[in-house]
């Protein structure tokens, strides 16, 4: 597929340096595993185009489902199998899946279409591999948020290293679904604040991590830092009851829809 003008091709590898338990770890903080779990059985093959590390082709495993994962890092595919080595992942394209019309019964496209001009295109091609009645979860960033002004910083400030990315409102996210023959069953946002919870829980991490690397006297040692393994159990339940207040809800980072491909 020909690059559209602002459109670059990026390399993830860099970006995609976790451990398992930190890919395991940022699933407590992610809403969207509640969607998941509404709206996808265990029936037939589970895809995740554009896979990265593979947490959700894990969980999915997990919870009974016939998974894989698709990505294009030959690299991070492998990772990825590192990972989670009871699960399956193959390197491909999302612009040209290798996989045959209408066999996946449930696909995820997980911050992926935002990364290319021709979004249609992306979600044609998936719409191609789903069985009639095959669930698709999409999710884009959401337009209405924090986030465009955080890009927004990050691109002018030179930190920014994903390349092309664009926001979409929920009706820009329907028209696209509907144009390439899914119906969509709903759209909302999601993570409103989950994502700052888990980034403060990133923190109390190196914190934890600097006192027992430094014998010397520190400042941080006059306050009490509540077990890890506690503040892991704790900061998902505040996220989740926060981003429930539907005013707050609307900010959410990213925007998620369920949709099914027409029979």
């Amino acid at each position: 597929m020909a690059l559209g003008m602002s459109e670059t091709i990026v390399d993830f590898r860099k970006r995609m340096a976790k451990n398992r338990q930190q890919e395991l770890i940022s699933l407590d903080y992610d809403n969207l595993r509640r969607i998941i779990d509404e709206s996808l059985t265990p029936i037939g093959w589970s895809l995740e185009a554009g896979s990265g590390l593979g947490r959700y082709v894990h969980y999915l495993g997990t919870k009974g489902f016939a998974s894989v994962g698709i990505e294009i890092s030959t690299e991070i595919a492998r990772k990825a199998k590192r990972l989670f080595p009871t699960s399956d992942f193959i390197v491909g394209d999302v612009r040209q899946l290798p996989i045959k019309s209408a066999c996946i019964r449930n696909l995820l496209s997980l911050g992926v279409i935002e990364h290319f001009v021709d979004s249609q295109a992306l979600v044609r091609e998936s719409t191609r591999v789903l069985q009639p009645n095959g669930i698709m979860v999409t999710t884009v960033p959401n337009q209405y948020s924090f986030w465009p002004y955080i890009r927004s910083y990050l691109q002018r400030s030179g930190k920014w290293d994903i390349g092309y990315e664009r926001s979409l409102t929920k009706p820009e996210l329907r028209t696209i679904l509907e144009a390439n023959g899914l119906q969509v069953d709903s759209v909302r946002e999601i993570k409103a604040i989950s994502t700052v919870l888990q980034l403060l829980m990133l923190m109390i991490q190196k914190i934890v991590s600097v006192r027992a690397s430094n014998p010397e006297p520190s400042p941080l040692r006059d306050f009490h830092l509540p077990r890890e393994r506690t503040m892991r159990r704790v900061l998902p339940l505040i996220s989740r009851m926060i981003d429930a207040v539907p005013i707050i809800s609307r900010l959410g980072f990213l925007i998620v829809a369920v949709s099914r491909k027409s029979p």
